[in-house]
Parts: structure tokens; C-alpha cells; sequence
């Protein structure tokens, strides 16, 4: 035996050495077992406590109430602060539980929906699994009747022996806890049947304070349970929940805005009638679309589960969602609809109207694509801009991997093949390339605009190129061949500005020349659906410049984005160099020598450029991430990394 190999059989010989003499080695050893499951997933405080929510939605409940306990502000303790939360508490007006009911259901699998899970409800799990997630005591207060006591039961983790066999203490008789009581009277209500579930001392809250806590709860279960809102009132410390769609096309919920009035819109929409099987010669189980009644029933094939999935794929226009600009005060609809889009961006499974989990990987491998599993985009910053929500029935579970804690999805490959048949892939690949050419051309009209303001003032790249100048000795010369061109520029210059500012000729003569020696270069814009990329021409007084043909895939991505991104302006007063260095060395060329520059920059680079650049746009355009650093009004995030 190695000396690891016996350290190990030591390691386990001191354990079994305290264990009772009568220990009856059950199927779990409860106080490790419960302090393992402590560890059990939930993502933070909220998707633990839709678990609650849940129940009382399946106990028929129409107030949901979620308390929170603050310390006494009478007494507080030097170490106290007064906004902490001590206790949790969730008030429903459900049918309430028997005694014996309530016992049982703070067990695992103690529950009523097993072999009758047409709602949300399904495993058992949640009340005791949520519970120990966020504290170690949970208490249930309960009753049926307004005549009847109250019944309590606690699951206390601190009470339980390290070894032997433990069960759930007996119920007693109680009353509601005070904070609970008093939150009832503030709203007029009494407790005539439904349940209370309170979490005492929680250590696990993703929040400690109470209103963070609540603002991530508001947020969440909004969200969560925007389709069953219109059912039941659910408030978070004396706050009514109000519906929030994440794809905002339900009329009546938080941020709607109608389709002509610039808001939200459908694209793609379809019902897929599922069939899961189980293939009795192979024991495979499969996915299936039947087409007719006939296909529910094959030779060979067992029928495990039939329902009903809902697609819908939803566009958001240009500026719905928009991040909030570093600069601004204050919080617009569009920056709060984003702030929603940042935790959905990818496809949102939804299961008996409860949100389940938004799922942000798609299948995209080679072996995927040969797998015949579809051809999804990348989920990068155009994905914030759509949205695809799958909505299906709990029958389906099986298919769509619903997992205990029902907060996440695990799809059978078999959807996703079924999906990509139907044309769910080439609609959200639809939807990046649209959001891709939208953003382009807002961002592109919002670059020319600028661009305009920017042409009455010498820009950083001008004054470079003209010190270069200055440093070399040899500043830009107006050949004698095209001198006379120059002339009759320069005078159709001053006689438009002698109209325009009713100035004599012989002072915007002067003005000019003065403006010539501060400016020799200038970056002009033009626009050519059928030019080149840019057009050197000299102007007045034999100033050099390069006119940008803003219709060119040159300008519309490339020079016009440069701006959107950080550190771009340097980068576009280099572009503005080469430029103006190509251009004087064009103007100032031989005459053949200039032909033959002319020819390639016309014939030759303008085409390759703009066939290029189109290939390059439309074959990435699932793959960029213009919006990381972006603010919504097109600047750079000063920020940014």
C-alpha cells in the first residue's frame, strides 16, 4: 500500500469512528446532505425566492406579499444598521395546508404536483430547497380557515444531530410574527387561509440591504411573471410588482410602445406542435414535429409527451434600447429597456407563462452545423437589439431539460434541429445583419453630420500634415500646368463669398490668402454614389484637398465608425494623412504619372475597396460587438478600456 493509499484509509477510519454505535446508515447523512444542498445554485436571492412565489401561485393565491425585516430602530445595536435585513417574509392568501401537509412540505419531494404538473409547480423541492439556499431556519406559518389556529413548522439546519435518522419536527400552534402581522394591518388585510414562509436571519441574500434587495426583486419578479401579473397583486416591501415584456410587445406593461409609434416588432412568429418518442427498437428518444393526427401515433414509436412550443422573434428599432451616456443625468425608458435587455440577451425559454432562464449559447460548432443543429449567430452586442422568447407547456419538460430548481434550460438536440428547420436561425441571423446595417447607417448619418460641422476648422491631421511641411522644407506647390486652374478657383471663391457676405473683393482676397497659409490641407466630403473612395482637387489658392465620397463603403465602415470607438479620432487624423499625402502627391504629379495615379485610384482601389469592404460588413455582421463601448447617442465611452 502507498503512503497516499494509506492516508486515505485513515481519512475514512476517522470518520466511521464517530459514528453512533446504532447508526442506521441512511440514504442521506442530514446534516452534511443539508449543509451541501446549502450550496445548491440558485443564481442570487430572487430565483430562490420565485420558489415561493411559485407555491402560492399553485395554492390559487391573489396577494402575494414579500416583507422585509428591518431591525428595531428603538434598539439598535452599535453593529446594526438600521436598513439591514433580518428576516424575509412571504404572505400569500392561497387555500393555505393541513398541519400534516405543511410538514411534509418542507421535505424533499414533499410535494403535490408530481404525476400532476400542468402549472408551475412540479418537483417538491422548492420550498425546502430555496429556503436553506438563503438561511439556515425556515418557518411556515399556515391555515386553512379563518377558524382554524395557525399552524407552524420549522426546519431548523442548527438543530439537527451531526449522524442518525432526522425528520421534520411536528407541527404546533402559533401566531404570525410581528413584522408580518403589522405589514398585513398597514394594508388592511387579515390572514384567513393562505401560508407564510419566513426566512429568519438569512445569511446567503445577495443584498443585505433592504433596498437593494428589493429593487433586485421588483426587477426580477417583473420579469418573471409578467404573464400571470394580470392574475394576482405581488408586492416587494409594500411596492406592487408591475409587468415588464423583456421583448416589450405586450401592450399595458412597463415600457410598451406601439409598432407605429416607433416601438417593438414581431418578425417571426410560429406554434410547433411536439411530439417526444421513444424508439422501442433502439430505446433512442427523439423530438419530432408531426404534420397531422396520424403522426402521434407510429408503428415502433412510444409517445412519451405532446405539446405545443411558441416562437416569437422581436426586432427593437434603432435607439428603443440604448445604453446610458456617461455624461447625462438620469435614467431614460430607452436606457432602462436595455438595462432589462443586458441580463436576456439570447433566447428566453418560458414554461406555463413563468420566465425559466434566458439561454445565451447557441450550438455554432462545425460538428454542430454537420449535426444539422442549424446555423445561429454569435451572441454579441446586435443580440442586446433582438430578442426570441420560446414559450411551451409542462408536458414538455423532459424536451426542454427543465432542471429542479426550474431556473434552467438544457434543450434536447432535437429542438435545435427542429428549430433550424422552421427558419428560427435564419431569422435571428435576419435580425443581426438588420441590426448591423441600421446601427451602421444611424451612426454614418450622425458621422456626416459631424463631419460637415468639422470642415470649417483645420482638423488634427491637417495641422500634422502642414508642420511635416515645415519640418521638411518643402510645403505643397501648385504645378505651372494647373496654375491657371487654381486662378479660376480661387476667383469664383471670392466672388461667391463677396455675394454671401456683401464684403469687397479685395478684403476676402486677403482674408483667403491668410487662410491658405493657416490651412494649406484640408479634408473635404462629397458625395458620388459612382466616384472613388476620395477625390484630390486643389482649392483656393492652391489649397490641398482630399474630398471624401461619403457614399463609399470607405466612409460608411470605416472612416465614418472610426469615431464610434475609442481612440478613433487618432486613428482617423492618421486616415486624414494618408490621404492628403496621396492626394499633393497626385496633384503635383507629372501629367502621365498623374494619369496613371488617377487611373488606380479610380479604376483600381475605389472598386476592390468598396467589393471588399461590402464582403468583409456582411461576413462578420454576426460577429461584431459595436455596442460595448458605445453610448446611445453614437459617442465613445470615455471609460472604455
Amino acid at each position: 500500500m502507498t503512503k497516499s493509499q494509506n492516508s486515505e484509509i485513515k481519512r475514512q477510519q476517522k470518520y466511521l469512528d464517530r459514528l453512533p454505535d446504532n447508526y442506521q446508515f441512511p440514504l442521506f447523512n442530514t446534516k452534511q446532505a443539508l449543509q451541501s444542498q446549502r450550496q445548491n445554485g440558485y443564481k442570487n436571492t430572487a430565483a430562490a425566492a420565485r420558489e415561493i412565489v411559485d407555491n402560492a401561485l399553485e395554492a390559487g393565491a391573489k396577494h402575494v406579499d414579500v416583507v422585509l425585516r428591518r431591525p428595531d430602530q428603538r434598539h439598535l445595536k452599535k453593529h446594526d444598521r438600521k436598513n439591514a435585513v433580518s428576516a424575509v417574509a412571504f404572505v400569500d392568501d392561497g387555500s393555505g395546508m393541513l398541519p400534516l401537509m405543511a410538514r411534509y412540505a418542507l421535505s424533499w419531494g414533499g410535494g403535490t404536483h408530481f404525476d400532476d404538473h400542468d402549472f408551475i409547480g412540479k418537483f417538491g423541492f422548492g420550498l425546502p430547497n430555496a429556503s436553506i439556499n438563503q438561511t439556515t431556519k425556515v418557518a411556515v406559518y399556515t391555515r386553512t380557515d379563518p377558524s382554524e389556529p395557525i399552524t407552524v413548522v420549522e426546519l431548523d439546519l442548527d438543530a439537527f444531530d451531526e449522524h442518525g435518522l432526522q425528520s421534520i419536527p411536528e407541527p404546533t400552534e402559533g401566531e404570525l410574527p410581528g413584522f408580518v402581522s403589522d405589514a398585513l394591518n398597514r394594508q388592511n388585510r387579515t390572514f384567513e387561509s393562505g401560508t407564510v414562509v419566513v426566512w429568519d436571519k438569512p445569511d446567503r441574500l445577495t443584498y443585505r440591504m433592504a433596498p437593494d434587495l428589493k429593487s433586485l426583486l421588483i426587477d426580477d419578479f417583473g420579469s418573471t411573471y409578467r404573464n400571470h401579473l394580470k392574475n394576482f397583486t405581488l408586492t416587494v416591501d409594500g411596492t406592487e410588482v408591475e409587468a415588464v415584456d423583456p421583448l416589450f410587445t405586450s401592450p399595458g406593461m412597463k415600457y410598451f410602445v406601439p409598432e407605429d409609434e416607433g416601438g417593438a416588432t414581431v418578425t417571426f412568429e410560429k406554434s410547433l406542435p411536439l411530439r417526444y418518442f421513444i424508439d422501442e427498437e433502439t430505446g433512442g428518444r427523439h423530438l419530432s414535429k408531426p404534420e397531422k393526427d396520424d403522426d402521434l401515433d407510429v408503428e415502433g414509436e412510444k409517445t412519451i409527451a405532446t405539446g405545443v412550443a411558441h416562437i416569437r422573434v422581436v426586432r427593437l428599432p434603432v435607439g428603443f434600447a440604448e445604453s446610458k451616456a456617461k455624461k447625462k443625468k438620469g435614467l431614460t425608458d430607452a436606457n432602462r429597456r436595455f438595462e432589462i435587455r443586458k441580463s436576456r440577451r439570447g433566447m428566453c425559454f418560458v414554461r406555463a407563462g413563468r420566465e425559466i432562464e434566458t439561454l445565451d449559447a447557441f450550438p455554432r460548432s462545425a460538428k454542430d452545423q454537420a449535426s444539422g443543429l442549424g446555423t445561429w449567430p454569435l451572441l454579441q452586442g446586435y443580440a442586446y437589439h433582438w430578442g426570441i422568447e420560446v414559450s411551451f407547456e409542462p408536458s414538455l419538460d423532459d424536451v426542454f431539460g427543465i432542471t429542479n430548481d426550474k431556473q434552467t434550460v438544457r434543450p434536447l438536440e432535437d429542438v435545435w434541429r427542429i428549430l433550424s428547420q422552421e427558419g428560427v436561425d435564419d431569422a435571428l441571423m435576419r435580425e443581426n445583419n438588420w441590426q448591423s446595417k441600421a446601427r451602421r447607417k444611424k451612426q454614418t448619418e450622425k458621422a456626416m453630420e459631424a463631419d460637415k460641422a468639422r470642415e470649417s476648422k483645420p482638423t488634427t491631421g491637417e495641422l500634422a500634415a502642414a508642420a511635416a511641411n515645415v519640418v521638411s522644407g518643402r510645403p505643397p506647390a501648385v504645378p505651372d500646368t494647373k496654375q491657371e486652374t487654381v486662378d479660376e478657383v480661387t476667383k469664383i471663391e471670392v466672388a461667391r463669398r463677396a455675394k454671401e457676405t456683401q464684403k469687397q473683393a479685395s478684403e476676402i482676397e486677403e482674408a483667403m490668402k491668410e487662410e491658405r497659409r493657416r490651412r494649406p490641407y484640408r479634408v473635404a466630403f462629397a458625395e458620388d454614389p459612382n466616384g472613388p473612395f476620395y477625390m484630390p482637387e486643389y482649392g483656393h489658392n492652391g489649397q490641398v484637398v482630399a474630398k471624401i465620397n461619403t457614399t463609399h463603403p470607405f466612409y460608411t465602415h470605416v472612416y465614418s465608425q472610426l469615431v464610434q470607438n475609442f481612440g478613433g479620432e487618432r486613428a482617423r487624423d492618421t486616415i486624414d494623412l494618408l490621404l492628403l499625402m496621396l492626394s499633393q502627391s497626385e496633384l503635383e504629379a507629372e501629367e502621365m504619372l498623374e494619369l496613371f495615379y488617377s487611373a488606380q485610384r479610380i479604376d483600381k482601389w475605389s472598386p476592390f475597396l468598396r467589393n471588399a469592404l461590402t464582403i468583409l460588413e456582411n461576413g462578420i455582421a454576426d460577429t461584431e460587438d459595436p455596442d460595448e463601448n458605445l453610448e446611445p447617442d453614437g459617442e465613445p465611452d470615455e471609460n472604455a478600456a
